[in-house]
Protein backbone atom coordinates (compact mmCIF):
# COMPACT_ATOMS: atom_id res chain seq x y z
CA UNK A 1 0.00 0.00 0.00
CA UNK A 2 1.26 3.49 -0.99
CA UNK A 3 2.36 5.84 1.78
CA UNK A 4 -0.53 8.58 1.28
CA UNK A 5 -2.85 5.72 1.19
CA UNK A 6 -1.86 4.62 4.66
CA UNK A 7 -1.68 8.00 5.53
CA UNK A 8 -5.36 9.06 4.14
CA UNK A 9 -6.72 5.70 6.32
CA UNK A 10 -4.59 6.47 9.30
CA UNK A 11 -6.49 9.95 8.74
CA UNK A 12 -9.75 8.24 8.36
CA UNK A 13 -9.67 5.92 11.19
CA UNK A 14 -8.90 9.07 13.74
CA UNK A 15 -11.50 11.24 12.20
CA UNK A 16 -14.09 8.00 12.33
CA UNK A 17 -13.56 6.96 15.80
CA UNK A 18 -13.27 10.81 16.95
CA UNK A 19 -16.89 11.05 15.37
CA UNK A 20 -18.30 8.03 16.88
CA UNK A 21 -17.16 9.28 20.46
CA UNK A 22 -18.53 12.93 19.76
CA UNK A 23 -21.66 11.07 18.61
CA UNK A 24 -21.67 9.34 21.03
CA UNK A 25 -21.29 11.92 23.89
CA UNK A 26 -23.64 14.46 21.86
CA UNK A 27 -26.19 11.74 22.27
CA UNK A 28 -25.72 11.41 26.17
CA UNK A 29 -25.91 15.31 26.21
CA UNK A 30 -29.21 15.72 23.97
CA UNK A 31 -30.93 12.71 26.13
CA UNK A 32 -30.28 14.35 29.65
CA UNK A 33 -30.81 17.51 28.00
CA UNK A 34 -34.35 15.75 26.49
CA UNK A 35 -35.55 13.95 29.81
CA UNK A 36 -34.98 17.62 31.90
CA UNK A 37 -37.01 19.16 29.52
CA UNK A 38 -39.77 16.23 29.72
CA UNK A 39 -39.94 16.18 33.40
CA UNK A 40 -40.08 20.21 33.42
CA UNK A 41 -43.08 20.18 30.98
CA UNK A 42 -44.46 17.14 33.21
CA UNK A 43 -44.16 19.16 36.69
CA UNK A 44 -45.40 22.36 34.58
CA UNK A 45 -48.62 20.21 33.54
CA UNK A 46 -49.24 18.78 36.72
CA UNK A 47 -48.77 22.67 38.16
CA UNK A 48 -51.41 24.03 36.15
CA UNK A 49 -53.86 21.21 37.03
CA UNK A 50 -52.80 21.47 40.39
CA UNK A 51 -54.11 25.46 40.35
CA UNK A 52 -56.64 24.79 38.36
CA UNK A 53 -58.25 22.31 41.03
CA UNK A 54 -57.28 24.91 43.47
CA UNK A 55 -59.32 27.49 41.79
CA UNK A 56 -62.07 25.78 41.92
CA UNK A 57 -62.31 24.86 45.18
CA UNK A 58 -61.59 27.79 46.46
CA UNK A 59 -64.82 29.59 44.58
CA UNK A 60 -66.65 26.65 45.91
CA UNK A 61 -65.46 26.56 49.49
CA UNK A 62 -66.65 30.51 49.30
CA UNK A 63 -70.59 29.17 49.49
CA UNK A 64 -69.40 27.86 52.85
CA UNK A 65 -68.89 30.94 54.07
CA UNK A 66 -71.85 32.42 52.59
CA UNK A 67 -74.24 30.23 53.16
CA UNK A 68 -76.10 29.79 56.94
CA UNK A 69 -77.73 26.53 56.23
CA UNK A 70 -75.94 23.08 55.15
CA UNK A 71 -79.24 22.45 52.90
CA UNK A 72 -78.85 25.22 50.80
CA UNK A 73 -74.43 24.90 50.31
CA UNK A 74 -75.44 21.40 49.87
CA UNK A 75 -77.73 22.15 47.05
CA UNK A 76 -75.29 24.89 45.60
CA UNK A 77 -72.09 22.41 45.76
CA UNK A 78 -74.11 19.60 44.06
CA UNK A 79 -74.68 22.00 41.03
CA UNK A 80 -71.64 23.00 40.93
CA UNK A 81 -69.46 22.15 37.52
CA UNK A 82 -65.73 22.74 36.16
CA UNK A 83 -63.71 21.30 33.74
CA UNK A 84 -63.99 20.39 29.91
CA UNK A 85 -67.82 20.03 29.02
CA UNK A 86 -68.49 21.12 32.95
CA UNK A 87 -67.50 17.14 33.20
CA UNK A 88 -66.22 17.38 36.73
CA UNK A 89 -68.13 17.66 40.15
CA UNK A 90 -67.44 18.64 43.64
CA UNK A 91 -68.14 15.82 47.15
CA UNK A 92 -68.25 16.45 50.39
CA UNK A 93 -67.03 13.64 53.19
CA UNK A 94 -66.78 14.33 56.97
CA UNK A 95 -64.80 12.72 59.57
CA UNK A 96 -66.63 9.65 59.58
CA UNK A 97 -66.59 8.88 56.01
CA UNK A 98 -70.21 9.64 54.76
CA UNK A 99 -70.79 11.53 51.84
CA UNK A 100 -72.67 14.70 52.02
CA UNK A 101 -72.46 16.04 48.46
CA UNK A 102 -71.85 13.36 45.23
CA UNK A 103 -73.58 14.05 42.52
CA UNK A 104 -72.02 11.50 40.10
CA UNK A 105 -73.12 8.74 42.86
CA UNK A 106 -76.28 10.16 45.02
CA UNK A 107 -77.00 7.15 46.26
CA UNK A 108 -73.99 7.38 48.35
CA UNK A 109 -74.93 10.59 49.80
CA UNK A 110 -75.96 10.07 54.16
CA UNK A 111 -74.41 6.52 53.69
CA UNK A 112 -69.98 6.23 55.41
CA UNK A 113 -67.81 5.14 52.91
CA UNK A 114 -64.76 5.83 54.83
CA UNK A 115 -63.10 2.54 53.49
CA UNK A 116 -63.85 3.07 50.02
CA UNK A 117 -61.40 2.12 47.66
CA UNK A 118 -59.94 3.02 44.17
CA UNK A 119 -58.90 0.82 41.38
CA UNK A 120 -56.02 -0.68 42.85
CA UNK A 121 -56.97 -0.74 46.19
CA UNK A 122 -56.28 2.58 47.97
CA UNK A 123 -58.50 3.76 50.41
CA UNK A 124 -58.58 7.28 49.32
CA UNK A 125 -61.29 8.39 50.98
CA UNK A 126 -59.93 7.79 54.52
CA UNK A 127 -57.06 9.26 53.05
CA UNK A 128 -58.26 12.35 52.19
CA UNK A 129 -59.98 12.67 55.95
CA UNK A 130 -56.62 11.99 57.29
CA UNK A 131 -54.58 14.69 55.46
CA UNK A 132 -57.22 16.76 55.45
CA UNK A 133 -57.56 17.42 59.69
CA UNK A 134 -53.66 17.19 59.85
CA UNK A 135 -53.17 19.83 56.84
CA UNK A 136 -56.64 21.47 56.47
CA UNK A 137 -56.26 21.07 52.38
CA UNK A 138 -54.45 19.26 50.23
CA UNK A 139 -53.57 17.25 47.31
CA UNK A 140 -53.88 13.50 46.27
CA UNK A 141 -53.91 11.06 43.21
CA UNK A 142 -55.61 8.02 43.16
CA UNK A 143 -56.89 5.81 40.48
CA UNK A 144 -60.67 5.36 38.96
CA UNK A 145 -62.25 4.11 35.81
CA UNK A 146 -63.50 6.54 33.50
CA UNK A 147 -67.17 6.02 31.89
CA UNK A 148 -66.79 3.60 29.29
CA UNK A 149 -63.12 2.56 29.97
CA UNK A 150 -62.14 -0.99 32.02
CA UNK A 151 -58.94 0.33 32.48
CA UNK A 152 -57.99 2.93 35.41
CA UNK A 153 -56.60 6.09 34.85
CA UNK A 154 -54.94 8.54 37.69
CA UNK A 155 -56.63 11.37 39.42
CA UNK A 156 -55.56 14.50 40.87
CA UNK A 157 -57.63 15.58 43.88
CA UNK A 158 -57.68 18.71 46.25
CA UNK A 159 -59.48 18.87 49.48
CA UNK A 160 -59.83 20.93 52.21
CA UNK A 161 -61.50 21.11 55.22
CA UNK A 162 -64.06 23.69 56.27
CA UNK A 163 -64.08 23.50 60.38
CA UNK A 164 -67.69 25.13 61.42
CA UNK A 165 -69.25 22.24 59.47
CA UNK A 166 -66.61 19.92 59.61
CA UNK A 167 -67.17 18.70 55.94
CA UNK A 168 -63.91 18.11 53.65
CA UNK A 169 -64.50 19.91 49.97
CA UNK A 170 -63.01 17.72 47.19
CA UNK A 171 -62.42 17.83 43.70
CA UNK A 172 -60.69 15.73 40.93
CA UNK A 173 -60.13 14.97 37.40
CA UNK A 174 -58.51 12.91 35.83
CA UNK A 175 -54.59 13.52 34.69
CA UNK A 176 -53.83 11.03 32.41
CA UNK A 177 -53.84 12.98 29.30
CA UNK A 178 -50.57 14.51 31.08
CA UNK A 179 -48.93 11.29 30.12
CA UNK A 180 -50.28 11.39 26.34
CA UNK A 181 -49.18 15.23 25.88
CA UNK A 182 -45.42 14.29 27.61
CA UNK A 183 -44.96 11.27 25.74
CA UNK A 184 -46.05 13.32 22.54
CA UNK A 185 -43.66 16.04 23.19
CA UNK A 186 -40.61 13.57 23.52
CA UNK A 187 -41.43 11.69 20.87
CA UNK A 188 -41.25 14.84 18.51
CA UNK A 189 -37.94 15.24 20.82
CA UNK A 190 -36.46 11.89 19.78
CA UNK A 191 -37.67 12.82 16.37
CA UNK A 192 -35.56 16.17 16.61
CA UNK A 193 -32.82 14.29 18.11
CA UNK A 194 -32.23 11.58 15.48
CA UNK A 195 -32.45 14.43 13.12
CA UNK A 196 -29.72 16.33 14.15
CA UNK A 197 -27.86 13.00 15.22
CA UNK A 198 -28.36 12.08 11.56
CA UNK A 199 -27.18 15.59 10.18
CA UNK A 200 -24.23 15.94 12.54
CA UNK A 201 -23.07 11.87 10.72
CA UNK A 202 -23.47 13.06 7.43
CA UNK A 203 -21.34 16.30 7.72
CA UNK A 204 -18.93 14.39 10.13
CA UNK A 205 -18.54 11.74 7.19
CA UNK A 206 -18.63 14.18 4.11
CA UNK A 207 -15.51 16.45 6.11
CA UNK A 208 -13.92 13.07 7.09
CA UNK A 209 -13.58 12.43 3.31
CA UNK A 210 -12.85 15.96 2.43
CA UNK A 211 -9.81 15.87 4.69
CA UNK A 212 -8.52 12.43 4.39
CA UNK A 213 -8.45 13.81 0.57
CA UNK A 214 -6.65 16.44 0.92
CA UNK A 215 -4.76 15.38 3.68
CA UNK A 216 -3.66 12.44 1.30
CA UNK A 217 -2.98 15.39 -1.78
CA UNK A 218 -1.16 17.06 1.45
CA UNK A 219 0.92 14.43 1.73
CA UNK A 220 1.21 13.05 -1.54
CA UNK A 221 2.92 16.68 -2.48
CA UNK A 222 5.25 16.93 0.44
CA UNK A 223 5.90 13.70 1.51
CA UNK A 224 5.41 10.77 -1.02
CA UNK A 225 6.54 12.78 -4.41
CA UNK A 226 9.28 13.78 -2.74
CA UNK A 227 10.45 10.44 -1.69
CA UNK A 228 9.54 8.64 -4.82
CA UNK A 229 11.64 11.58 -6.85
CA UNK A 230 14.33 10.63 -4.04
CA UNK A 231 14.25 7.01 -4.68
CA UNK A 232 14.83 7.46 -8.52
CA UNK A 233 17.95 9.84 -7.95
CA UNK A 234 19.64 7.24 -5.57
CA UNK A 235 18.59 4.86 -8.08
CA UNK A 236 20.54 6.42 -10.80
CA UNK A 237 23.37 7.32 -8.83
CA UNK A 238 23.67 3.70 -7.54
CA UNK A 239 24.05 2.70 -11.16
CA UNK A 240 26.93 4.93 -11.84
CA UNK A 241 24.98 8.55 -13.23
CA UNK A 242 27.00 10.70 -9.91
CA UNK A 243 25.84 13.82 -12.26
CA UNK A 244 22.61 13.61 -11.46
CA UNK A 245 20.56 16.37 -10.40
CA UNK A 246 18.50 16.53 -6.90
CA UNK A 247 15.95 19.07 -7.41
CA UNK A 248 13.88 18.04 -4.81
CA UNK A 249 12.73 20.65 -1.88
CA UNK A 250 9.90 19.13 0.93
CA UNK A 251 9.22 19.56 4.59
CA UNK A 252 12.20 20.15 6.85
CA UNK A 253 12.89 16.79 7.08
CA UNK A 254 12.76 15.47 3.63
CA UNK A 255 14.75 18.47 2.93
CA UNK A 256 17.55 17.63 5.44
CA UNK A 257 17.25 14.34 3.78
CA UNK A 258 18.03 15.16 0.47
CA UNK A 259 21.20 17.53 1.93
CA UNK A 260 22.74 14.42 3.40
CA UNK A 261 22.38 12.49 0.06
CA UNK A 262 23.48 15.51 -1.41
CA UNK A 263 26.44 15.70 0.52
CA UNK A 264 26.82 11.90 -0.41
CA UNK A 265 26.93 12.66 -3.67
CA UNK A 266 29.52 14.99 -3.76
CA UNK A 267 31.96 12.45 -2.02
CA UNK A 268 30.99 9.82 -4.26
CA UNK A 269 32.14 12.34 -6.74
CA UNK A 270 35.24 13.04 -5.16
CA UNK A 271 36.44 9.56 -4.36
CA UNK A 272 35.18 8.84 -8.35
CA UNK A 273 37.58 11.24 -9.55
CA UNK A 274 40.13 10.17 -7.42
CA UNK A 275 39.48 6.87 -8.06
CA UNK A 276 39.67 7.42 -11.74
CA UNK A 277 42.68 9.59 -11.79
CA UNK A 278 44.83 6.58 -9.43
CA UNK A 279 43.39 4.13 -12.90
CA UNK A 280 44.48 7.10 -15.38
CA UNK A 281 47.95 7.09 -13.55
CA UNK A 282 48.46 3.55 -13.01
CA UNK A 283 47.52 2.80 -16.68
CA UNK A 284 50.37 5.36 -17.77
CA UNK A 285 52.91 3.47 -15.78
CA UNK A 286 51.97 0.12 -17.06
CA UNK A 287 51.97 1.55 -20.35
CA UNK A 288 55.42 3.00 -19.63
CA UNK A 289 56.60 0.42 -18.25
CA UNK A 290 56.19 -2.25 -21.41
CA UNK A 291 57.45 0.14 -23.53
CA UNK A 292 60.75 0.29 -21.66
CA UNK A 293 60.48 -3.28 -21.33
CA UNK A 294 59.95 -3.77 -25.21
CA UNK A 295 62.84 -2.05 -25.51
CA UNK A 296 65.32 -3.85 -23.83
CA UNK A 297 63.54 -6.62 -25.44
CA UNK A 298 64.73 -5.13 -28.73
CA UNK A 299 68.34 -4.43 -27.37
CA UNK A 300 68.65 -7.92 -25.96
CA UNK A 301 67.58 -9.42 -29.31
CA UNK A 302 69.89 -7.88 -31.48
CA UNK A 303 73.39 -9.32 -30.76
CA UNK A 304 72.14 -12.58 -30.43
CA UNK A 305 70.88 -12.78 -33.98
CA UNK A 306 74.45 -11.22 -35.29
CA UNK A 307 75.91 -14.02 -33.63
CA UNK A 308 73.70 -16.87 -35.12
CA UNK A 309 74.51 -15.60 -38.63
CA UNK A 310 78.26 -15.07 -37.45
CA UNK A 311 78.31 -18.95 -36.76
Amino acid sequence: MKINWQIGLTVLISLGAFLLISSGMSYYTLNNLKQAEVEKMRKTLMAERKNQLRDVVQNAYSVFETAKYYEPAQQAISNMRFGEDNGNYFYIVDPTGMFWVNPAYPEMVGAVHKDLQDARGVRYIDQIITQAFIRGEGFMQYHENKPGSAAPSEKLVHFKYYRPWNWVLCASIFIDDIDAIVDAHEADIDKTMTEQIRLFLMLGILAMAVTAFLSMMFFRGSLVLPIQRLTDAVGKMANGDLDVEINIRSNQEINHLIGAIERMQDSFKIAYRRLKKHVDMSKAVNEKELKILARETDFDSGPRLALKKVG
